[in-house]
């Protein structure tokens, strides 16, 4: 199965099953409610959600990664194929 990102407003309710369907959560809302020693994988993005998603999905690809300035403050995207390009990253 391919790796799913999961951008959502909490991350508190994820539990390690859910690990089998979502790899890695983007969430805007800061709380976090470990499970006997479990955190699920998951970054705090805040207001700015898509562009750190996007960002972190950018960099995590070797075929994509040049597109990511090198103080990641700029992200460059294709208005054409902004949604395969996306798919192959991810």
């Amino acid at each position: 199965m391919p790796k799913r990102h999961y951008l959502n407003r909490f991350v508190r309710d994820m539990k390690d099953w859910t690990e089998q369907y979502v790899d890695f959560m983007h969430y805007t809302v800061p709380l976090r409610a470990p499970k006997l020693g479990y955190e699920f994988p998951a970054s705090y993005i805040g207001q700015y959600g898509v562009f750190e998603a996007v960002r972190h999905i950018y960099q995590s690809s070797p075929a994509l990664k040049h597109l990511v300035s090198e103080d990641g403050a700029e992200l460059h995207v294709s208005k054409k194929y902004f949604s395969t390009d996306t798919e192959k990253a991810i």
